[in-house]
């Protein structure tokens, strides 16, 4: 399965979701019936640039059923970590779908970021080329702990539907 320039745009969101309430990002989000976003640095202004930040649990919406719709649009799924590699091998000029890179945990890849990511917004030259208008921005984090933001400028987490174990997900961290 290649995934080419209109795949990406038909059946990869453009740009980070932001939907929910915004609760303070030193609450965890719970099971209340509320979806709840974390805007970085408790910002209004950064959830409408870089979408909202969500725990695993809130954006699956409390199952952990892999390609589950969850807080995503009516005919939209959160993706699999199996789609998510899809996308890596599609995009990457040196390892293509299927390739044990794929497998490994942390940065892989050759240039599949540099290719997914805006031309404009990163730190330290880390800008891309957006090559296949996907214009990843670097929306950093909010780490686990609780409350504490970090990374804006410097990276992007994207969550799969996949569980890697009880306590994390697989996820792509750029």
């Amino acid at each position: 399965m290649n995934i080419t320039v209109t795949d990406i745009r038909g059946r990869w969101f453009k740009e980070n979701l932001n939907v929910g309430t915004m609760i303070a990002g030193r609450q965890d989000q719970t099971n209340n019936g509320i979806l709840e976003k974390y805007c970085l640095y408790d910002q209004p202004d950064c959830c409408t640039t870089y979408g909202g930040l969500y725990q695993w649990k809130e954006m699956m919406q409390y199952t952990n059923q892999q390609g589950i719709q969850g807080i995503c649009p009516p005919g939209w799924h959160l993706p699999t970590d199996e789609e998510c590699k899809a996308l890596e091998g599609s995009v990457d000029s040196q390892y293509g779908i299927g390739d044990p890179e794929w497998d490994l945990t942390d940065w892989n890849g050759y240039d599949v970021a540099v290719n997914l990511k805006t031309t404009t917004g990163w730190n330290f030259n880390g800008n891309g080329n957006d090559r296949f208008g996907y214009s990843a921005k670097p929306s950093g984090e909010r780490n686990t702990g609780g409350g504490l933001f970090s990374n804006n400028g410097y990276n992007m987490f994207w969550w799969t539907s996949t569980e890697f174990n009880i306590n994390w997900a697989n996820a792509l961290y750029r």
